[in-house]
């Protein structure tokens, strides 16, 4: 076994940490002229990853206790966004469990969500709910991605999957 113990402070009890499952999600619309985008978050200032601070990413998170990995992806998009996504509407395009592609060696669910409104009629909102970890929101065109610093590998997923 190559989990890891670790005592409870509170209740002073072995518990194991093991590998973590995060979401990500891709959100794809297009603006009233058919010009592609994918929103995105910037980092904010307590960001738990200090060298993504100021980065773009997609918005992505944590799996909680009691959620689907579908309820946690619309979670974490309105969460860092304001966008309340159908979770229907969601579709996983790839399972990133690769211990070398993220130095927490989390298990990334991967989805895609294309957004049928304009973008220009989907409020973002202006004070998410993550203001410390989040500190911008938009709508960044796909043709202009490699014209921002990504956090994670985010960029090469949208251009490799858009």
């Amino acid at each position: 076994m190559n989990n890891h113990p670790l005592v409870n402070p509170t209740t002073g009890k072995v518990e194991w940490v093991a590998r973590n499952i995060a979401v990500l999600v891709m959100v794809i619309g297009m603006d009233k002229n058919h010009r592609s985008y994918v929103l995105a978050n910037k980092r904010g200032p307590e960001t738990p990853d200090p060298e993504f601070r100021g980065c773009w990413c997609m918005p992505c998170g944590y799996l909680d206790y009691d959620e689907t990995i579908k309820m946690a992806a619309v979670r974490e998009v309105y969460e860092e966004t304001g966008v309340m996504l159908n979770i229907n509407s969601l579709t996983l395009f790839y399972i990133n469990d690769l211990p070398e592609e993220d130095k927490r060696q989390n298990v990334t669910f991967r989805f895609r969500c294309t957004i049928k409104d304009p973008i220009e009629d989907i409020k973002l909102t202006d004070k998410n709910s993550e203001f410390e970890e989040v500190s911008d929101i938009k709508w960044i065109p796909i043709d202009e991605v490699n014209n921002y610093k990504w956090a994670f590998n985010h960029d090469k997923i949208i251009i490799e999957e858009t």
